[in-house]
């Protein structure tokens, strides 16, 4: 599967004023589990490895490069419980190194969907941090360019032509310090 999508970093203010904006679908807590190699191979290679956790549920994802700056590609299987480590015959993708655990990213996330598009409104914590994230996930790139527009415009902000860093850059910045 192909994910589209775009990301705007947000103040606490502009999240709780977007959060005001719409009545959203469903509010649901995720953990992201991040694997890697003590040397960090899998994101050198701008690949992400989790277990997303919900509700009890797990799931082994990989997000992989795409053509495009705003796509990934993502692989995905259930598992039955989280692992401490994950063996390379353990992996969606093959000739991959086995990895470790090196902690969790929790997010709740706000969900509001639309033709073509969906607002998914991220305050994620890890680390004892906080940040809060505008993710529009899309099939339809001009709803989504329409929606982002519109939301730029009520929250009075710019948007970057750059992409926003990703949860796993942000958390692995901040397991770095950490070490």
């Amino acid at each position: 599967m192909i994910e589209n999508e775009f990301k705007i970093m947000l103040t606490s203010e502009q999240y709780e004023k977007l959060l005001s904006l719409y009545d959203f679908d469903k509010t649901i807590v995720q953990t992201n589990h991040y694997y890697d190699t003590d040397d960090l191979r899998l994101s050198d290679m701008r690949i992400t490895c989790r277990v997303r956790e919900i509700d009890g549920a797990y799931f082994l994802q990989m997000k992989l490069p795409a053509a495009r700056t705003y796509s990934r590609v993502e692989l995905e299987k259930p598992l039955n419980a989280l692992p401490e480590t994950l063996s390379a015959d353990d992996m969606p993708k093959e000739g991959l190194p086995d990895v470790k655990r090196l902690g969790a990213l929790t997010t709740t996330r706000s969900v509001k969907r639309f033709d073509g598009a969906e607002i998914d409104l991220d305050k994620s914590e890890y680390f004892g941090k906080t940040d809060f994230e505008l993710e529009i996930e899309f099939t339809d790139e001009t709803a989504a360019r329409g929606l982002l527009a519109e939301i730029t415009e009520k929250l009075n902000i710019q948007p970057s032509s750059e992409v926003c860093t990703g949860k796993i850059r942000r958390f692995l910045e901040e397991y770095g310090r950490q070490k």
